[in-house]
């Protein structure tokens, strides 16, 4: 008697480029979305440093 023969595994077909490049831009708007959360979740003063000047006295304080 013949036994069955052996099962054909099939591979998972790759996905082309046109959907691993999709798929790049999907996470990289994901992870751009994430990273201003973040910022927007610091306060004022930590996420607007880089951009305030210290004003010398007499008029003191800072200006942007």
């Amino acid at each position: 008697m013949r036994k069955n023969p052996p099962s054909r595994k099939t591979k998972a077909a790759e996905p082309s480029r046109r959907q691993q490049l999709a798929a790049l831009k999907r996470e990289s708007d994901r992870e751009l979305v994430e990273l201003i959360r973040r910022r927007l979740a610091m306060p004022v003063e930590k996420r607007t440093n880089f951009l305030r000047v210290r004003l010398p006295l007499p008029h003191g304080g800072t200006c942007l």
